[in-house]
């Protein structure tokens, strides 16, 4: 090989690398843009389908859909009880958050907690919580001898609070009216 067509050669070399690295450039662009793409799509299935103007943003396991005065939040795997939660909910200590989901309507706010891995005898102890908060109107269906499932409802002034459980999951649903 002659110092002429080493020459020839290396820009050859180089213009295909910067091809490469472009590409590559583009590729993770692409790539990017493809979660940005997948909200756009179902954003558009969702504004077809309601006739309403919907944003939706995700990050990580946390997604937020606001339409209209109306905003929907779902932190998956958040683990955490939710710091706006009203101070006269008694916290549901038994087993492992899972899932948080909150929603704003103008009929008010509501936060859903779904748990998993929970034990004992937790419909009776938190039917006793919720007296001790002052709710009234509360009902208690155990479907199981050992209280270990069942539905707990109760309502205090504006809050609605509905606690469902069986087969080691349970679902807290509390719903605050404007």
């Amino acid at each position: 090989m002659t110092v002429d067509n080493f020459h020839m050669l290396l820009p050859s070399k180089v213009r295909s690398a910067g091809i490469f690295l472009a590409l590559l450039a583009l590729s993770s662009t692409l790539s990017s843009c493809q979660k940005k793409m997948e909200e756009v799509l179902v954003e558009k299935a969702i504004e077809q389908s309601t006739g309403k103007k919907v944003d939706i943003n995700s990050a990580g396991n946390n997604i937020t859909i606001q339409s209209e005065g109306q905003k929907i939040e779902i932190q998956g795997n958040s683990g955490v009880w939710p710091t706006d939660m009203p101070a006269d909910v008694p916290k549901f200590s038994w087993g492992k958050i899972a899932a948080v989901t909150r929603a704003e309507t103008p009929e008010g706010k509501n936060w859903s907690i779904v748990y998993e891995n929970v034990s004992g005898n937790m419909a009776k102890e938190f039917e006793s919580l919720l007296k001790s908060n002052g709710f009234k109107n509360v009902t208690t269906i155990i479907n199981s001898g050992e209280g270990l499932g069942g539905v707990v409802s109760a309502e205090k002034e504006k809050l609605k609070v509905v606690l469902m459980t069986g087969n080691g999951t349970a679902s807290l649903s509390v719903v605050k009216e404007p």
